[in-house]
């Protein structure tokens, strides 16, 4: 049977033209629906291997083939989740099929799915901005924020190539100096968790000091803790029980005035959110609103109570917040100063 005799027929709704892949003896044809057989055995047989199929780690990859009078080898390129093979006109599929084997495993590594987070940099007007890509599989598009710590993060599409997602920073780069830029701000410092390391306590700056005691304890602008355990999960228990005793100072008083029972709370280290209100109902305190000031943990509080009521952010949200909280707004305002992540004062 002649080589044009074999071929599988895809018929999909999404494409207008016949496209013929050929690859490892198979080929392909996809094709606009109700497309007639006529016209798929012109397109099989006028097919001058300009596409294809490689068969590579369990899966066939789709390629293309760019025939330049200026090359004089075969090379093997991936961008941007295609694979593209430039060789001399006149070469046979024999040679490009043993170019792509021989770049095989390198394909394999470049097309594969990106995850986690990648760390880059950038230099915006004389500045050295370090930025973070982070893959997400439900991304469809690259977005970009300035954190409070002045670093930008970028969420990306897992098959995107970094040398897009540098451009895509670049040219951002005017926003990106102005929000760094920008006189009133700031920026944020990290926390850390560590023998004389710096962080907030009720809106206030305290040292962690570790010596010999039994217990940690807050001392003026020092927080003591024991030099015989380890300073990150002291330090992080001595925010756990301080944010559950202010939590639960405030709990009864604004259950009462939203006219809701008190939900069972838990307190836990959260990476964005101060506080969240499951529907049970049940609302977990991250353990860095310690760090806060106490109006404003007993703003979260009664942000998180009126959830049960209204589990959105819709205007009656905040018509009933401020009806328990007539300084409600002000204090959201106040609370953009902080962030979960970082120690950032007033």
């Amino acid at each position: 049977m002649p080589m044009a005799d074999r071929y599988r027929v895809e018929y999909r709704a999404g494409i207008r033209r016949i496209e013929v892949l050929t690859g490892d003896g198979e080929i392909v044809v996809r094709a606009p629906r109700g497309t007639p057989e006529e016209q798929i055995r012109a397109a099989v047989g006028e097919h001058n291997h300009s596409a294809g199929l490689f068969r590579a780690g369990g899966r066939l990859i789709p390629y293309s083939v760019e025939f330049r009078p200026r090359c004089r080898t075969v090379t093997v390129g991936v961008g941007d989740g295609a694979l593209v093979v430039r060789a001399p006109p006149g070469t046979n599929r024999h040679e490009i099929d043993a170019a792509l084997r021989t770049h095989e495993a390198r394909i394999l590594r470049a097309l594969a799915p990106r995850r986690g987070e990648e760390s880059a940099a950038l230099l915006v007007g004389g500045m050295t901005i370090p930025y973070v890509i982070a893959y997400r599989s439900r991304a469809v598009n690259l977005t970009l924020r300035v954190l409070p710590d002045n670093t930008v993060r970028v969420t990306a599409p897992p098959g995107i190539s970094t040398d897009r997602v540098r451009s895509f920073v670049e040219s951002h780069a005017a926003y990106i100096h102005e929000r760094i830029a920008a006189p009133e701000r700031t920026p944020a410092l990290p926390v850390e968790y560590a023998d004389g390391g710096v962080l907030l306590l009720s809106g206030k700056t305290v040292t962690i000091r570790a010596e010999e005691r039994s217990g940690p304890s807050l001392e003026g602008d020092l927080l003591l803790v024991p030099d015989d355990r380890p300073v990150e999960k002291t330090v992080s228990a001595y925010l756990r029980a301080a944010t559950l005793a202010r939590a639960n100072r405030s709990l009864p008083q604004y259950a009462g005035a939203f006219g809701v029972a008190v939900p069972p709370v838990e307190v836990r280290f959260m990476k964005t959110f101060w506080g969240r209100c499951h529907p049970d109902p049940k609302i977990v305190f991250n353990e860095r609103c310690a760090m806060l000031p106490p109006d404003l943990i007993d703003y979260v509080v009664a942000h998180e109570l009126c959830h049960i009521l209204h589990p959105h952010h819709q205007p009656s949200f905040y018509d009933a917040l401020r009806a328990v909280m007539q300084d409600a707004d002000a204090r959201k305002e106040r609370l953009k100063n902080y962030h979960p992540c970082w120690a950032k004062g007033t």
